[in-house]
């Protein structure tokens, strides 16, 4: 079957008034799937939520245009997820698109009454796993799965491109008094490894104290982040792959050490329409070009850090690199540090993964191909 045809069993195996989820993978082609069923129902208004204001004035519009004709727009709006909860007003059907992006503060009037609604369908490549995201989901009567397409089985149906996921391994580095610690009155320096084990050895006490350590979380987590060793290697990784690459940082400082092409909420879009446009290949981002964005031919996808993927951030980045193309397969490097919470995130983040796709690395070694 054909990318279409699998797209029209869907929308015609939907009931009439859907209510409930569509869990697909990302680049599956939920956008067509959505708008032909609003041409199939043909609901007099429809609210069409989404997480981005590029998404809202350019893409989805667009993708209403291209499926079913510009005389839809006048019957959908289209909002931002913020712009959810000042909004009042009555639609026969709602679209949340990427409903992880559901909160307590955003869904407030669709559950309160304020915006009134017949039927609604949440769509999404990445379904929360955050508890108060599955209480939320619940009490909006979204518990149906309406149609599931794994990433798997998106991959089985030539919907997204075959994949490889090689994880590679570095250590906190235990030679350079780096890392400013102690007391305003009496400050020192530790090793990366040093105050890692420091802060866990704290973190773990006031754990089993029952004291908040959310301040000693933070700070362990910029540890992580920052690490010069998880940076290097991003770095070496970069000179030595071959081929149009994505790599996605932990911040906006270490996207900029990575690479001049950047793309982020400080940037204007210069970079990424040169890397669309295949002007550069190479391309630095934190989240911003993380959903929605289309990238043809990109030959690795690097990402530095990761995180438990709750919210599905590290499936959707991932999925940045699964446009099916013929003859295309996708290469993704995930960096972690070794016998860290980074590692307990990074397996998280793998879990809806297949593990005969995963190259799980003890070290890596590289093929002296520097673009230097």
């Amino acid at each position: 079957m054909t990318k279409t045809e699998i797209q029209d069993k869907i929308v015609n195996h939907l009931p009439l008034k859907p209510y409930g989820l569509l869990k697909q993978a990302p680049r599956v082609g939920k956008g067509r799937i959505l708008c032909n069923t609003i041409k199939r129902n043909e609901p007099k208004s429809v609210l069409w939520v989404t997480l981005s204001t590029k998404l809202r004035d350019e893409d989805i519009p667009k993708e209403i245009k291209t499926w079913i004709g510009e005389d839809y727009l006048s019957k959908i709006k289209i909002i931002c997820y913020p712009s959810l909860s000042n909004l009042e007003g009555e639609y026969e059907m709602i679209i949340l698109d990427e409903y992880q992006e559901i909160t307590s503060l955003n869904t407030q009037n669709l559950l309160n009454g304020k915006i009134k609604f017949d039927y609604i369908v949440g769509a999404s490549g990445s379904h929360p796993k955050h508890y108060e995201k599955k209480l939320i989901l619940g009490s909006l009567g979204l518990t149906k799965t309406l149609d599931e397409i794994s990433i798997d089985e998106a991959v089985d149906l030539k919907l997204i491109a075959p994949y490889t996921i090689t994880t590679v391994p570095v250590d906190l580095d235990n030679s350079k008094r780096n890392i400013l610690a102690g007391s305003s009155k009496k400050p020192f320096y530790q090793t990366e490894k040093a105050n890692y084990e420091y802060l866990t050895k704290v973190i773990n006490k006031k754990d089993e104290e029952g004291e908040d350590s959310f301040y000693l979380r933070i700070k362990r987590r910029n540890l992580i982040l920052n690490s010069e060793t998880k940076i290097e290697m991003a770095r070496n990784l970069l000179n030595n792959l071959e081929g149009r690459t994505i790599i996605f940082s932990g911040n906006t400082e270490i996207s900029e050490k990575l690479s001049p092409y950047t793309y982020n909420y400080k940037t204007d879009d210069t970079n990424l329409k040169k890397f669309i446009n295949k002007e550069i290949d190479q391309l630095s981002l934190v989240n911003s070009g993380g959903v929605g964005f289309t990238y043809e031919n990109v030959d690795n996808l690097i990402i530095v850090q990761t995180d438990s993927n709750k919210k599905g951030n590290i499936t959707q980045k991932i999925a940045r690199s699964l446009l099916y193309q013929k003859d295309f397969h996708a290469n993704i490097y995930i960096i972690y540090i070794k016998g860290t919470v980074d590692e307990e995130w990074k397996n998280k983040a793998l879990s809806e993964f297949n593990a005969n796709k995963i190259i799980e690395l003890e070290k890596y070694e590289f093929s002296n191909k520097s673009r230097n």
